[in-house]
């Protein structure tokens, strides 16, 4: 996850937001863009289940200053992000897309879509549930949506207008009051 994050920070423009997220005003997203970055998630989804847990051959990428330079890639990587895609080509052709397994296209387009089809293809390849597929859209180089779609666990995360959803529900944190304080994981 943070690795999508770092590469959606890459193409954002560097901006001086002086204190919390609740005090910068994000741009809006039409709600048209939302539910069709959903459309992705699950078309992704899709692609994924039907290599879950099969024996698939799994090839090593370089990635370049990273702690470990290789990194494992399978068909399932290569497809879901294939068929997202070409959704986002149908439907937005002038959009552009920074994808983790096939490159970059028209990333100075005012709309860019940042994909991961599997964060976590570690755990992908070995039959762990613990991995997902990241969207994030960006707006003039400012993230404006994303999703996180845990595909096998069926539960998917959407930011977007200022609000977090979980499977369609509003969630919230549960605030603290200085980060030595707050719980991660």
């Amino acid at each position: 996850r943070l690795r999508l994050c770092g590469r959606a920070a890459a193409l954002a423009k560097r901006r001086h937001m002086p204190g919390s997220a609740q005090q910068v005003a994000w741009p809006a997203v039409d709600a048209e863009l939302v539910k069709f970055a959903e459309r992705l998630a699950d078309a992704a989804g899709e692609v994924i289940r039907k290599y879950w847990r099969l024996p698939i051959e799994v090839e090593s990428k370089d990635e370049p200053g990273r702690p470990v330079a290789e990194s494992p890639v399978t068909i399932a990587d290569r497809e879901a992000e294939r068929v997202m895609r070409e959704l986002i080509s149908a439907s937005y052709p002038a959009h552009g897309v920074y994808g983790e397994e096939l490159g970059q296209t028209n990333v100075d387009a005012e709309f860019v879509w940042v994909l991961d089809p599997i964060d976590g293809t570690k755990s992908f390849i070995t039959g762990k549930p613990l991995f997902g597929t990241l969207i994030a859209l960006l707006r003039n180089g400012r993230p404006v949506l994303g999703v996180i779609d845990q595909c096998i666990l069926r539960e998917r995360w959407v930011g977007a207008n200022g609000k977090t959803t979980m499977d369609g529900k509003q969630v919230t944190t549960r605030g603290a009051p200085r980060l030595p304080d707050a719980m991660l994981y």
